[in-house]
């Protein structure tokens, strides 16, 4: 196996991205109102795109696990929920601190995309909760179905106010979308990372998928 392919090259893969993810927001070039802020509001929009991208990557490993029973579906589709909701914590974080520098308040309730992030993080995480209580493989396919569909449609269908549209896209600036679009391939790759990291250990604390029910729990693949 190719060193860059095990887990033990994980975290050495890892703190490359970090400083790869550290050069990129040293080089974007501050913005005339937003000043240095502009670099937090970057990090904030990579993140809730890679948040979703996990999210669906989990809700179609569970659709698999569904049709085709496979232990590897559902190993993949455990750890990608778990990838799925470290970024939409991680996001939330940034978002509260990019409203504080921007906006001068750390939660802007009345902004229809701050709700939508939040709802978003409350259902994914009681359905995470749920999934375990359940024990079941299946019951936890179809939660990570509910949860991606919930997410993409919250936050995509939600109303702006005060928070522009798309504003690095349509910001002029070649060098913004150029940096942010690497930007979101760094934070992508790390997130294929922590999945496969979290994979062997996403079924539980021993490291066994949940079981189906009236299955006997099987070994991770």
């Amino acid at each position: 196996m190719r060193w860059w392919r095990s887990r033990q090259s994980v975290p050495w893969l890892l703190a490359a991205l970090t400083a790869a993810t550290a050069i990129l927001l040293l080089l974007i070039p501050p913005e005339r109102t937003l000043g240095g802020v502009i670099r937090v509001i970057f990090v904030h929009g990579a993140l809730v795109q890679v948040g979703l991208v996990a999210f669906a990557g989990a809700g179609i490993a569970g659709a698999l696990y569904l049709i085709r029973r496979q232990e590897s579906a559902a190993t993949w589709m455990m750890a990608w929920q778990q990838c799925a909701l470290l970024i939409w914590i991680v996001y939330a974080l940034a978002s509260m601190w990019s409203t504080y520098l921007a906006w001068g308040q750390w939660i802007a309730w009345d902004e229809p995309r701050v709700r939508a992030s939040a709802y978003v993080l409350v259902f994914a995480l009681a359905c995470w909760l749920v999934g375990r209580w359940v024990g079941s493989t299946s019951f936890a396919s179809l939660v990570n179905i509910a949860t991606a569909v919930v997410a993409w449609t919250l936050v995509k269908g939600a109303t702006i106010f005060r928070h522009p549209f798309d504003p690095i896209g349509a910001s002029g600036s070649d060098t913004y979308r150029l940096i942010f679009a690497l930007l979101l391939l760094v934070f992508m790759a790390a997130a294929i990372l922590m999945a496969r990291w979290l994979r062997p250990f996403a079924g539980s604390s021993n490291g066994r998928l949940l079981p189906c029910r009236g299955s006997p729990t099987r070994k991770a693949a």
